[in-house]
Parts: C-alpha cells; sequence; structure tokens
C-alpha cells in the first residue's frame, strides 16, 4: 500500500468512495474539472489516498486553519476506506499521516468530529472525546 498527495486523475475513484461508503453525494462529472481547480488551488489543504495495485482504496483530508490568536489547528475529514480493505490499518495509516503534516506545519491541535460507532476507531489512532460536536446542513 502506498499513501500519497491525491492528484486530479484519483478525483472519480474518490468521490465514487466517498459517495458510497460515507455520504451519498455525487457532483455533475462536468463539474469535476472546475472543482478540482477550485479545491487544488487551497494552500491549508492536504488530502491524501491510499493506493494497492492502482486502486484507491482509501482517503482522507486535513485542513489547517489559522486560529485568531496565531495559533494553527488541524481539522481532520472524509477518512474512508473501500469495505474490502477495512480493518488493515489503512484508515488508521491516513490519519497518521495527516497528523504528521499537522505537526510539520506548527499545528498546535488536530480535531476531527465522528459517528458514535467510529469512536473506538479513533481512539486508536490516539485521538480522544473533547467535547460535542454540532453542525448544521444549509443544504
Amino acid at each position: 500500500m502506498k499513501i500519497k498527495p491525491i492528484e486530479e486523475k484519483n478525483m472519480m475513484e474518490v468521490i465514487d468512495l466517498l459517495d458510497k461508503n460515507l455520504s451519498p453525494f455525487k457532483p455533475d462529472i462536468n463539474e469535476y474539472k472546475k472543482i478540482w481547480n477550485l479545491y487544488s488551488s487551497q494552500t491549508n489543504v492536504y488530502s491524501l489516498v491510499a493506493i494497492i495495485d492502482k486502486k484507491i482504496i482509501g482517503y482522507g483530508s486535513i485542513t489547517i486553519e489559522l486560529k485568531i490568536r496565531g495559533g494553527q489547528m488541524g481539522h481532520i475529514e472524509d477518512i474512508v476506506t473501500h469495505p474490502q480493505y477495512r480493518r488493515q490499518n489503512i484508515g488508521k495509516a491516513i490519519v497518521s499521516e495527516l497528523v504528521t503534516i499537522a505537526e510539520k506545519k506548527g499545528c498546535y491541535k488536530v480535531a476531527l468530529q465522528c459517528k458514535e460507532h467510529n469512536i473506538q476507531f479513533y481512539k486508536k489512532c490516539n485521538h480522544e472525546i473533547s467535547g460535542i460536536s454540532m453542525q448544521l446542513f444549509i443544504r
């Protein structure tokens, strides 16, 4: 298995993986180029893919936020592993690489939100419960 930064050629596979395994949403294929150009132009977002035999089997990203007091905080999102490859530490390896990015960028903290059934997975990745996460979906 190899973990590396996402490339444009990985986009369709990553979107399929997220759509089928994390949350059902797939943008129109005609929008992919525009989305990629906007997404990849962000300088504070780092996305990784896990690949086995040229197949994307995992994905995750981290956004580095500059806080008002000058510190930086990482926000991990969209950790997903293809069902056939679960329980092989692929998700854990992706999270570990994202935390390493946060450390290299000088973050003092990394946060994420997850569903209750994923708490044990993130505990194995050295994260701990801290407060309550809430959200509001606009669309």
